[in-house]
């Protein structure tokens, strides 16, 4: 293997354990095949919550880890062509091409330790791929710097003969990650894009228990804190007992922003739900209203984010 798939091979793990900690997906260990063969695609999300009047739900994930280049465009391609790929197989298979009884819905999710370029991001969205970027994402970085630092440890005789199940022993043995794991949730931005909200252990439990003792399931942010460059934007959210923070990329902001269907309010960005299962095992959900002190919905343009100024 290369240096970037060792890294890849540790992000992985570290943010389907989070996806698992969610409450809302559940990682299943499973080959998942295409219609022309496998991608190396060894584990999907299972949705905890269904939805109703479509198939259910997998969630098939990329995972990079570049030491300092962006996620560009021929990465998503080759992304969506897995994933066509993998969607074809529900209508034919090798020696059968009447209809099958394992019937899906497929979507795509690219995590990345780095940013997503414009051009990468415009083809993501009109092929139904979403992007979460942790480059931003504060409480990730001690957990990046030491999969870093362990990868780049390494001699190249180990890396190039190394397999990956050795590669993960031996980082869960020699690497002390404790009390450095955030705790995640998926969030889902104007009922349409989802983002992966992350903060210290324990974050959630003041905002579940405030959403669950509200009549509309409401918890109330105390203010919000954003920081962007050209490719994304960084929120942070400060509750009364909690922080958590979630990066958006820029052009889907802007084609939120632009959607027809968008109800945001001036002062409200944007709604954020969180379904999550409690220990009980009742599906519920927190609501959230992000908020920027002078944010116009009306003075919004695709030209300009009015609000970062």
């Amino acid at each position: 293997m290369k240096e970037h798939q060792a890294r890849e091979y540790i992000f992985e793990e570290k943010v389907k354990q989070m996806l698992q900690d969610s409450n809302y997906i559940s990682v299943v260990e499973e080959e998942i095949p295409g219609r022309s063969g496998y991608h190396d695609i060894h584990a999907y999300g299972k949705l905890n919550i269904p939805t109703a009047f479509i198939y259910p739900v997998r969630i098939i994930c990329q995972y990079k880890y570049y030491a300092k280049n962006r996620v560009e465009l021929n990465h998503i391609r080759d992304f969506g062509g897995i994933m066509a790929d993998i969607s074809e197989r529900n209508y034919a298979v090798k020696g059968d091409v009447g209809n099958i009884a394992d019937r899906y819905v497929y979507a795509g999710c690219f995590f990345s330790a780095t940013a997503f370029s414009r051009d990468s991001q415009e083809y993501a969205w009109a092929h139904n791929i979403f992007m979460i970027s942790l480059e931003r994402i504060g409480v990730m970085q001690p957990i990046l710097k030491k999969i870093d630092d362990f990868v780049a440890g390494l001699s190249e005789n180990t890396i190039n003969n190394i397999s990956k199940e050795e590669l993960l022993e031996g980082y869960e043995r020699e690497v002390n990650e404790k009390d450095l794991i955030p705790e995640g949730a998926i969030g889902i931005v104007n009922g349409v894009y989802p983002v992966m909200l992350l903060g210290k252990k324990g974050w959630t439990a003041p905002v579940i228990e405030e959403a669950e003792n509200s009549e509309i399931s409401r918890a109330y942010i105390d203010n919000v804190y954003r920081s962007e460059n050209q490719f994304e934007a960084n929120f942070e959210l400060n509750f009364m007992e909690s922080t958590a923070e979630f990066s958006i990329p820029i052009t889907v902001l802007e084609k939120l922003m632009e959607r027809v269907d968008n109800d945001t309010r001036d002062n409200i960005i944007f709604n954020i739900e969180i379904p999550f299962v409690s220990e009980k095992g009742k599906k519920q959900f927190v609501s959230l209203e992000v908020f920027l002190e002078g944010f116009n919905k009306g003075d919004y343009t695709n030209k300009q984010i009015s609000f970062f100024n």
